[in-house]
């Protein structure tokens, strides 16, 4: 029974990631190429949270950005090319902060810094793609690099690098961060734009039929060993041989329950036909085991 809880539980478990991919390519397909709206018809207020359905949503919004504060993202390859994502923060016209992944460079030295290309300099409009907050993570990173997108990290992260106050930001940052589509003014030096996101569904429904698939044939087999258990304890009780291999060699060698002549069993060795009639005593016990 533990088994089957076991594949049960798996198998929910991929239908929950299943679940769980199908709404990101969902998020994908409806925003990724929609049209761009103004940054505040989405996030009001640095407060207002993105919804999981908004993720993705192209918006465009203008300011400058704060080149002193720039931040690496480690650990996350392009399409198995080892690089870093430039995160610089960007304030907008009204004074508010939204971090911006501006794309990647490569990278392969864990402990120098790369050159990086400028970001335009002045006033700039950009329209970037919405993305949620990630989550904080524990894991040590040089100064001025950071293992996740967490806008908290990432902002102390470049001002750390950068010698800024660590509060710079404090009250006046959105709750979500950009995925840079495009800037105009563009820069002078360019830098590896962002791929579109993967919208493969992976395979999480197949995983998840598999573990349910198990758990009945676990099921099924626990039925099986019940009632021939059972079909034994029944034979041991009316004093029948419980030991089927040794009533089959009993019949078989003394041609009772056969249709075989008598000269033919009279050997000690077994002849073809008895083989053959043994073989057709182990079919009937076997299915007398499900009667």
């Amino acid at each position: 029974m533990v088994l089957i809880i076991a594949c049960i539980a798996l198998g929910q478990w991929q239908w929950n990631r299943h679940e769980n991919r199908d709404a990101v390519i969902t998020s994908i397909n409806n925003n990724y190429n929609s049209a761009p709206v103004p940054l505040a018809e989405v996030l009001p207020t640095t407060d207002t949270a993105l919804k999981p359905e908004q993720v993705w949503t192209p918006v465009t919004v203008t300011g400058h950005y704060l080149q002193d504060g720039t931040a690496l993202l480690r650990n996350r390859p392009i399409k198995s090319t080892p690089s870093v994502h430039v995160l610089v923060p960007f304030e907008t016209t009204d004074g508010k902060v939204m971090l911006v992944n501006r794309g990647w460079v490569p990278y392969r030295n864990n402990a120098n810094r790369p050159d990086l290309p400028a970001p335009p300099s002045g006033e700039v409009t950009l329209t970037v793609h919405l993305r949620q907050d990630e989550p904080k993570t524990e894991r040590d990173a040089p100064v001025g690099q950071v293992q996740a997108i967490n806008i908290d990290q990432s902002l102390a992260a470049g001002a750390e690098y950068g010698n800024l106050d660590p509060l710079w930001a404090q009250g006046r940052t959105y709750q979500a961060y950009g995925s840079l589509a495009s800037e105009d003014p563009a820069p002078t030096a360019g830098i590896s734009a962002l791929p579109k996101p993967d919208i493969d569904p992976r395979s999480h429904l197949s995983y998840a039929f598999q573990w349910w698939v198990f758990a009945v044939g676990a099921l099924g087999g626990f039925f099986v060993l019940y009632f021939r258990e059972r079909t034994l304890k029944r034979a041991a009780r009316e004093g029948l041989n419980v030991n089927p291999f040794l009533a089959l060699n009993e019949l078989a060698e003394s041609g009772q329950g056969t249709d075989l002549a008598p000269e033919v069993t009279a050997s000690a060795r077994p002849t073809k036909q008895g083989r053959k009639a043994r073989a057709r005593l182990e079919e009937d016990y076997e299915d007398s085991l499900f009667e």
